[in-house]
């Protein structure tokens, strides 16, 4: 199987007025050529750094990747010219943004905006070509009278169809890699259905990997073929999304799990929680990050770092007592 790409002991910091914290510590997976890898937990567990951090678009000069590799089709990322980076961001890799309010200009039209990908990364096309070329993928990402979107700007569109221009502008070049950091969350659930037949169906067409940033452990059921589980900016698991959900290896996994209201549960019946909060980025625990909120916590658990174990041949848990979970 192709990896279109690697991230290996990621570890990112960031300056604060009390001192330097690192957010991220040795975060590792893999993207396979044409598959949906999902990032999942609990806010503030690093999902949105991880991507950041990947893209080099961390805040400056507060955000610094301390250490580890980004590799992309054999070439590591965090090592590149910056150059070379404004030649693969939006061509070759793409994101699109949480929030399209924010990630989309409000005093220019739709067109301008969406035009400008075609112009940076292909300076030979004429305005006749990438007019044309706007129109098609707005048309493509399902946005009807496409032309006339094109000379509105950002806050005459519903929130649904900001979204769309924001998926337009991050599908236009084709990538190969797509970043979308929970780009459904702040849609209804209909939009949020259509988006993700949208991309599912994009991808198919074009054959991109993508990694899908969220909470919503329904969305990455639906939509991806992998998961990977991150906990105070570390990774707990990850593997095949089938293997994860059907028996889960780590406790705070099976806690995520468990949490998810189920149809075939008794009416007005109490959801299951996780107990505490995640940890303080000023003061992480010592040993396993989760062991302050872990019922099957030992006093091993507060001492050492869980080595990450490859359990089944396919999947990697980060916790000494998995076999009994």
């Amino acid at each position: 199987m192709e990896i279109v790409l690697e991230v290996k002991n990621l570890s990112t910091s960031f300056a604060t007025e009390a001192g330097r914290v690192q957010v991220l510590n040795g975060v590792n997976f893999k993207v396979p050529k044409g598959k949906t890898v999902g990032i999942v937990g609990e806010s503030g567990c690093g999902k949105s750094v991880t991507s950041l951090s990947i893209m080099r678009l961390l805040p400056k000069p507060s955000g610094q990747v301390d250490s580890g590799e980004v590799i992309f089709k054999d070439r590591d990322l965090l090592k590149l010219p910056i150059s070379d980076m404004y030649q693969i961001r939006g061509k070759k890799v793409s994101m699109i943004f949480q929030e399209p309010l924010t990630a989309l200009n409000p005093v220019h039209k739709i067109g301008k905006q969406l035009g400008e990908v075609f112009e940076l990364h292909f300076p030979k096309m004429s305005q006749q070509e990438v007019w044309d070329e706007s129109v098609r993928i707005l048309k493509e990402v399902g946005i009807p009278e496409a032309e006339r979107r094109m000379s509105e700007y950002p806050h005459q569109l519903s929130g649904g169809m900001r979204q769309r221009v924001v998926i337009a502008i991050a599908l236009a070049c084709k990538p190969e890699l797509l970043f979308a950091d929970e780009p459904t969350t702040a849609l209804d659930v209909t939009i949020q259905a259509q988006i993700l037949k949208l991309m599912k169906n994009l991808q198919e067409d074009i054959g991109m990997s993508i990694i899908f940033i969220t909470h919503d452990l329904g969305v990455i059921a639906q939509l991806c073929d992998e998961v990977v589980v991150m906990y105070a900016g570390k990774v707990v698991e990850r593997g095949p999304v089938e293997l994860i959900f059907d028996s889960p290896k780590h406790p705070y996994t099976k806690g995520l799990l468990a949490s998810i209201p189920r149809l075939d549960h008794p009416r007005k019946q109490t959801l299951a929680t996780i107990e505490g909060m995640v940890p303080d980025v000023f003061n992480f625990p010592s040993g396993c990050r989760f062991h302050t909120r872990c019922p099957y916590k030992i006093e091993k658990c507060t001492e050492a770092v869980p080595p990450e174990e490859w359990i089944d041949g396919i999947r990697e848990v980060s916790c000494i007592r998995y076999k009994e979970i």
